[in-house]
C-alpha cells in the first residue's frame, strides 16, 4: 500500500514502513522481535522496540551503544562475555585519552598495556591509576596530581578527602606554616597530607600536619605562605599512597603503625611514623613492628631495655656493642650492652 510517500507492507502482524528517510520494522504491541529461534528472553524483553538475536551477530562497522550494556556469560569462552582480540585497543576517553591492550610484540611476556596519551587535551592528562572507594571519586577533582608527569599508581583510604577550601587563612604576619579554615580540621589528625594547590604568597607543594591545634587550626611540616593571606586553596587528605618509577610514598602515622591499622597484619607492611621527633620508618615481619630512626644514632625500643647479660638501660649509661656472630653473608651483627 502506498499512501501519501508512506511505504507499508504487512506480514502476519510484522509492519515494514518507509517514510523517504527510514525503514521501519514493527512488530505487535507488547511483543519483542525475535531473528532465529534458539532461544527466548530470559530478560525484560517485552515491547515491538525490543529485539533478541538468537545466534551470531557480526557487526562490520561503528557500533553505538546509548545505554547499559549487560553481559551475563560467555557463550563461546564460559565466563568471558567480552572478549579484546590480540593488539586491539579498549579506549576510555573522548578521544580516547586512555587506552589498554594486550600486546604481543613482546614474543618472551605476556603484557598487559595500559596507557595515558599526554599529548590530548594540550598535556593536561596526567598517567595516573586511582584505587579507592566509589563516593570518593564520582565527579570529583582530586587536586592531588597537578603538575603530575610520570605515571601514579594511587591509593586513597575509605575516608578520602577530609576537607577542601580556597579561603584558608595565613594570619602571622610573616612566612608561616599555621593554617587557618573554620571547621576545615574537624577530621583532621597529625600525618594527614595537606596539597597546597594556590593562594596569594602560597608556594603551591605537598605538605603535612605536625600539630592539630583544633577544628580550626593546623601546623604543617614548613612555611607553606611568604605572607598573610585569605585565600588559600588546599585540601587534606588521610594514607595517601603512591607508587611511582621514581619513589614509593607510604602512609603516614601519627604514632607507631598497629595491626589494626592495617587490613592484612602480614609481613612486609610498612608505614611511616612523624609523631616522633626524628621520625620513623616502620616495617611488619613476623608479629611485630620495627623500625628505624630518620636521624643518626642507636635507637633500642622500649621492648628492649634489657641486654643479653640482664642489665637495665638508664639515662646517661655507657653502652658498647659486643659482636655475637657472623651472618649467613660474612657480616657481623652486634647486641647492645650496659658498661658497668
Amino acid at each position: 500500500m502506498i499512501n501519501t510517500g508512506l511505504i507499508t507492507k504487512g506480514f502476519g502482524g510484522l509492519n515494514i514502513s518507509n517514510d523517504g528517510t527510514k525503514t521501519t520494522i514493527l512488530g505487535i504491541a507488547g511483543d519483542y522481535i525475535r531473528i532465529g529461534d534458539a532461544w527466548t528472553t530470559n530478560h525484560s524483553l517485552n515491547s515491538e522496540d525490543d529485539l533478541e538475536v538468537t545466534g551470531k551477530l557480526e557487526v562490520d562497522g561503528q557500533t553505538y551503544f546509548d545505554a547499559t550494556v549487560n553481559f551475563s556469560g560467555g557463550q563461546v569462552n564460559a565466563n568471558v562475555p567480552l572478549i579484546m582480540g590480540d593488539d586491539i585497543y579498549f579506549g576510555l576517553g573522548g578521544a580516547p585519552d586512555s587506552r589498554m591492550y594486550y600486546e604481543t610484540a613482546d614474543a618472551d611476556a605476556k603484557c598487559i598495556n595500559w596507557m595515558v596519551d599526554e599529548s590530548d587535551d594540550s598535556g593536561n592528562n596526567v598517567p595516573a591509576w586511582v584505587f579507592s572507594e566509589e563516593t570518593n571519586l564520582i565527579n570529583a577533582d582530586l587536586g592531588l596530581l597537578d603538575e603530575v608527569v610520570e605515571p601514579h599508581l594511587v591509593t586513597l583510604t575509605n575516608s578520602g578527602q577530609l576537607s577542601s577550601a580556597t579561603d584558608g587563612v595565613a594570619d602571622e604576619g610573616t612566612a608561616s606554616a599555621i593554617l587557618k579554615k573554620t571547621g576545615g580540621f574537624t577530621n583532621g589528625a597529625v600525618g594527614d597530607i595537606v596539597r597546597m594547590t594556590g593562594g596569594t604568597n602560597v608556594t603551591v607543594a605537598w605538605y603535612w600536619i605536625t600539630t592539630r591545634t583544633s577544628a580550626d587550626q593546623v601546623t604543617l611540616d614548613r612555611n607553606y605562605t611568604s605572607g598573610d593571606t585569605t585565600n588559600v586553596a588546599f585540601q587534606t587528605w588521610s594514607k595517601v599512597a603512591m607508587l611511582t618509577p621514581k619513589a614509593i610514598y607510604l602512609p603516614i602515622y601519627d604514632g607507631a603503625p598497629q595491626d589494626s591499622d592495617i587490613d592484612i597484619d602480614m609481613a612486609g607492611a610498612m608505614a611511616l611514623d612523624v609523631g616522633q621527633s626524628n621520625g620513623r620508618l616502620y616495617w611488619r615481619i613476623g608479629a611485630a613492628w620495627h623500625y628505624v630512626d630518620a636521624t643518626a644514632g642507636l635507637s633500642m625500643p622500649k621492648e628492649e631495655r634489657i641486654d643479653p647479660s640482664g642489665n637495665k638501660f638508664e639515662m646517661g649509661d655507657m653502652v658498647e656493642l659486643r659482636i655475637d656472630k657472623i651472618n649467613e653473608d660474612g657480616s657481623f651483627h652486634a647486641m647492645p650492652y650496659r658498661r658497668n
